[in-house]
């Protein structure tokens, strides 16, 4: 039997290869960040999308702050051009 969870996870996984491959692309350019995870959080018909990325070299709140504040308005640009806005409502970045 499919679930409304697996019919939507199905529909967002071409979204998902997407954006996890820009978010990857993307904070390469960041020393202080390391390795990313994701995890996905199922909801009984949704689910979120946590990307965490291990904070590297005792980098400074304030400049993890700045940090975010460029990944996530770069991503949520990046989901508009591709239309994939709704899987972007649904990540979730932590550094």
């Amino acid at each position: 039997m499919v679930t409304r969870l697996d019919l939507f996870k199905k529909e967002m996984e071409p979204a998902k290869e997407l954006y996890t491959r820009e978010i990857v692309n993307f904070t390469k350019k960041y020393d202080s960040l390391g390795k990313m995870t994701l995890v996905e959080e199922p909801d009984i018909d949704t689910q979120e999308y946590i990307y965490s990325f291990e904070k590297l070299n005792g980098t400074s709140q304030k400049e993890l702050d700045e940090i975010f504040l460029e990944i996530s308005d770069h991503m949520e640009e990046f989901s508009k051009i591709h239309g994939i806005e709704r899987f972007c409502r649904l990540a979730c970045i932590w550094l």
